[in-house]
């Protein structure tokens, strides 16, 4: 018969949450920074109301509005939002390629 004493102590618990977590934690610093600037950018910022975009009365849709806000009042975000999709997007392919090993 096998017979194997199972024993942990505080000390090999805290080594292997240890050496679990070690290759992790500059994701995970990185990660709570981005979270913590998406929340300060979502509480600081001012959200326009429907009044605040140029009505065009013959364009219903108002696309040329909600342009002109985008590439001027907007342009910061913008430009942020789009370097987070082309990040997702390769994350996405690197996700579905796999390993070649």
């Amino acid at each position: 018969m096998l017979n194997k004493e199972i024993s942990f102590t505080a000390m090999d618990v805290i080594t292997s949450v240890y050496n679990f977590l070690k290759p992790r934690i500059l994701g995970m610093i990185v990660a709570l920074l981005f979270l913590s600037v998406m929340l300060v950018a979502i509480a600081s910022t001012g959200w326009p109301s429907l009044d605040q975009i140029p009505q065009n009365l013959e364009d219903q849709s108002n696309i040329e509005g909600i342009g002109m806000l985008i590439f001027t009042d907007f342009v910061v975000p913008f430009e942020i939002l789009s370097i987070v999709l082309l990040s997702a997007l390769m994350g996405a392919i690197y996700m579905a390629k796999g390993d070649d090993n």
